[in-house]
């Protein structure tokens, strides 16, 4: 009989962990999604595996500072970065801290790759370091279908 009760509780351990690691997920999936929209990645990258969700927190924060989503907010910008809806399968956690902290360094050395590594919006991430966390924990769970059919990459491969 003791062996049942065991086998009992260890099952539901096994669900509580489940369930608290889900719930982990979500939450670094919501502060990720937040830190993304808040410093306006969205501006360059699009994660059309999470559109929606991204859409709503863009709402929301629009909301929260009392101004509304403008028609050139909404427009997604062409060709000036890829979609990440794939990037966790392609770099890992060290890859995403080196590149957030100097994203230029990682450009290609040709002329137009270089221009655009000097372009405004290559900036490394100004965030406090539990939101750096945050967005590299986030990116790094994004594991979906690529998006980036026609994207040409001006980055260096990773070594």
């Amino acid at each position: 009989m003791v062996y049942i009760y065991r086998y009992i509780y260890a099952l539901v351990l096994i669900f509580a962990v489940s369930a608290w690691a889900h719930a982990q997920d979500g939450s670094v999936q919501q502060k990720g999604i937040k830190i993304f929209v808040e410093h306006r990645c969205y501006t360059c990258h699009t994660i059309k595996a999470e559109s929606d969700a991204i859409q709503k927190e863009k709402e929301a924060f629009a909301k929260s500072k009392g101004v509304e989503l403008k028609p050139e907010d909404e427009k997604e910008e062409k060709g000036i970065a890829p979609d990440l809806s794939d990037v966790g399968k392609k770099r890992d956690v060290e890859s995403f801290g080196a590149f957030l902290k100097d994203p230029k360094s990682y450009f290609k050395d040709t002329p137009e790759c270089q221009s655009n590594a000097k372009k405004k919006y290559r900036k490394r991430f100004k965030g406090t370091p539990d939101d750096f966390e945050a967005l590299i924990a986030y990116l790094s769970s994004l594991k979906y279908d690529s998006y980036n059919k026609d994207f040409v990459s001006c980055l260096k491969k990773e070594e």
